[in-house]
């Protein structure tokens, strides 16, 4: 069955952020493999890549820029007490010749199964947001399957809305 993919788009503008409820920093090259794993993990209903090579090809790529140039202040990761992570949130910007920051995108966003529910994902997303409005973002986008109710709602609560197509002229 293939996925049934939607866009999401919203506002960026300043977040009430509360004390983050697990160490929260930026993501750096060195925290592929932990990534990877994480991912393979989080996504083991086969939306995504089941091995481990191929889930590092994906975060890997997105690292390098191939879904636009990382926001690094807006990509972020949440770990535990023992420092495994969690929790991640990859963030990217195109420039299509605006003057300013270009779009922002949410590339992924993935917790760990036996961490969800706990608002980690929310979490990240809050302060991804701040970042983006820190460093002058006025729009982010995402794409989400749309069976993934949990990852909808969560957009959907933070006023994330499907872009709307500029009526016709006739």
């Amino acid at each position: 069955m293939a996925a049934s993919l939607i866009s999401l788009a919203a506002l960026v503008g300043p977040q009430d952020l509360k004390p983050a409820a697990h160490a929260l920093r930026n993501i750096k090259a060195t925290d592929l493999p932990p990534l990877a794993e994480l991912y393979v993990h989080s996504y083991g209903d086969g939306t995504s890549p089941r091995d481990r090579e191929k889930a590092a090809h994906r975060i890997s790529a997105v690292l390098k820029g191939s879904h636009g140039t990382l926001i690094p202040q807006a990509s972020l990761l949440t770990a535990d007490a023992e420092g495994r992570i969690i929790a991640a949130i990859l963030t990217t910007a195109r420039d299509f010749g605006t003057a300013g920051p270009g779009t922002a995108f949410i590339a992924e966003l993935f917790t760990d199964p036996d961490h969800r529910r706990q608002g980690l994902a929310e979490e990240l997303l809050n302060h991804a947001l701040q970042a983006l409005h820190d460093t002058g973002h006025r729009t982010v986008a995402v794409t989400v399957d749309s069976t993934n109710a949990a990852a909808v709602a969560l957009y959907l609560s933070r006023d994330f809305r499907r872009p709307t197509q500029p009526a016709e002229n006739n």
